[in-house]
């Protein structure tokens, strides 16, 4: 999932960065939140995480400005020793959930579950638009854009897709794929993995000479990386 972070303190951002990370997600920084919704009026964010404090407004000022560039946004604000009265504002602002700080990890990041499972049953597809390494990915219509071309996926193509791409150079391990694409049926078939992968492979053009290269990883996963421009070339040439 692609995760905002909102968060002047910058120890604490590299404390919740690598959490984020550590719970399979990727986590965009910003130290206030002018930078954020500059950045939510072109792309897309699946939660957004705030400091109470917002580095330029308080996070219940952030809030309703974030979901009206991003229509049904989750939110959880942090507090650093917050008192009652402070979390109840933020509750009544929109946030769907408060953490102190400094957070702890397993509860941070199960919290982050928690919310992005609720969020899944109201978020509205027709705003969600992610633009990664030249892929434009529309929800709304399944299609992904690319090198003028547009190409529609079934659901879990496209949810696979997505999934690669906001994991670009790190293996995605088998596990998190199936919990993503096909919400966590673990009895899944293997080669049913493999046939969507070959499919994303076939239709995105995910080729070396074409600057990209999906890698199944034997007992793991699958990895998609992009390739140097000049690695591409050579690729090409060598293909011609």
């Amino acid at each position: 999932m692609r995760i905002a972070l909102i968060e002047p303190d910058l120890p604490h951002a590299k404390l919740v960065g690598r959490l984020i990370f550590a719970g399979g997600h990727v986590c965009y920084h910003f130290t206030a939140s002018a930078a954020f919704l500059q950045r939510a009026a072109d792309d897309f964010f699946d939660l957004l995480i705030t400091e109470s404090w917002a580095g330029d407004h308080s996070a219940e000022d952030v809030i309703p400005r974030a979901r009206t560039v991003l229509p049904g946004l989750p939110v959880i604000v942090l507090m650093s020793a917050p008192r009652e009265s402070q979390i109840v504002a933020a509750l009544h602002a929109g946030a769907d959930d408060c953490l102190s700080k400094p957070v702890r990890g397993p509860e941070m990041l199960a919290r982050v579950d928690a919310v992005l499972r609720r969020a899944g049953l109201r978020r509205p597809l027709n705003r969600r638009r992610d633009v990664i390494g030249g892929y434009a990915f529309d929800t709304a219509a399944l299609a992904v854009t690319f090198r003028n071309l547009t190409v529609t996926l079934t659901p879990k193509e496209f949810r696979f897709a997505l999934l690669l791409f906001n994991n670009l150079s790190r293996p995605v391990s088998r596990a998190h794929i199936l919990e993503t694409v096909w919400s966590r049926r673990r009895d899944l078939k293997s080669r049913t993995v493999d046939t969507h992968a070959s499919r994303v492979r076939s239709k995105l053009q995910l080729r070396p000479e074409l600057g990209y290269c999906l890698t199944p990883l034997y007992g793991y996963g699958y990895q998609l990386d992009a390739i140097p421009l000049e690695t591409a070339v050579e690729a090409a040439v060598k293909v011609g």
